[in-house]
């Protein structure tokens, strides 16, 4: 096992409908309690918006950008946070000519919210893979 990973766009995939490159965060063969992705945009583009039931933070590390939740846009770049909560729409928009990449990490939600009887352990594991495509 490598304890060293990076991001290399020429071995990363398609992801969220073609709409950007993701690749795993962490080297092959580590267990960890959360899934993992870098988003990458080179050039102008937005990911493709989605939802799910889990918990989520955006790593930015090049590039600036905005990311979109729940319809709010907020700008980011190297060095900020964004929280996606569970069941809210975001996306990632680039509007400029370079790179934009950050590191994804998302987890079972450990409560349920308010209106939902489903605890998070009985989701379906295949409902936040990035790589699939909706």
């Amino acid at each position: 096992m490598d304890i060293i990973s990076r991001f290399d766009p020429d071995k990363a995939q398609k992801a969220h409908g073609g709409s950007i490159l993701a690749s795993s965060v962490l080297p092959d063969g580590l267990n960890s309690p959360f899934d993992h992705a870098w988003g990458y945009l080179n050039g102008p583009g937005a990911m493709e918006a989605h939802k799910h039931h889990k918990e989520e933070v955006y790593i930015f590390t090049k590039g600036s950008g905005f990311v979109i939740v729940d319809g709010v846009r907020y700008p980011v770049g190297p060095g900020s946070v964004a929280y996606i909560p569970p069941d809210a729409v975001h996306s990632v928009v680039n509007e400029k000519a370079e790179e934009l990449m950050w590191a994804s990490l998302w987890w079972d939600i450990s409560v349920p919210h308010a209106g939902n009887s489903n605890p998070a352990s009985e989701e379906d594991p295949e409902e936040c893979n990035i790589f699939n495509d909706r």
